[in-house]
């Protein structure tokens, strides 16, 4: 697991490097630009909803969302089109299970392009400087978002 981010951080979306700034609606209709989130860490989960690490780990990230809302922290689902999935099925899931940080279609797959993600669950954590703190290649638990996130904003 750890061979493969260092392949994916080695394609371009290397750590210190300036995160790759994107713009999406958020299904809540929104926008959200990754730029304009200076100042605070960005957790960017890609997933499907058939991707079964990836519905695991869900319940996760919304607890530990809950922990550090108010706390400069960011978390931003880009549900990546993969096979038969729809937006709609994505949608679905989020609203099943109660999320409530933000979500977006990365339609066309640009978003996960230009942050080399070949593999889901895949999670990038942005510093409050814009810059790629780090990348994660599987399905995370809360124990261990907290622990980056610790180590990311401090405690």
């Amino acid at each position: 697991m750890l061979l493969a981010a260092t392949i994916a951080l080695a394609a371009g979306c290397s750590a210190g490097e300036p995160a790759a700034d994107f713009a999406l609606t958020t299904f809540a209709g929104g926008e959200f630009r990754l730029s304009e989130q200076r100042g605070s860490a960005v957790v960017i989960n890609f997933w499907y909803p058939s991707c079964p690490p990836c519905r695991d780990e869900m319940p996760a990230f919304q607890e530990v969302w809950e922990e550090y809302q108010g706390r400069n922290v960011r978390f931003i689902g880009l549900f990546v089109p993969q096979g038969f999935d729809t937006e709609l099925e994505a949608r679905r899931f989020v609203a099943e299970l109660g999320l409530t940080f933000d979500f977006a279609t990365d339609v066309r797959a640009m978003v996960a392009r230009d942050y080399a993600v070949q593999y889901f669950p895949t999670t990038y954590f942005i510093d409050q400087a814009g810059r790629v703190d780090r990348m994660e290649i599987s399905r995370m638990d809360a124990e261990r978002l907290t622990e980056i996130l610790d180590d990311l904003v401090g405690r």
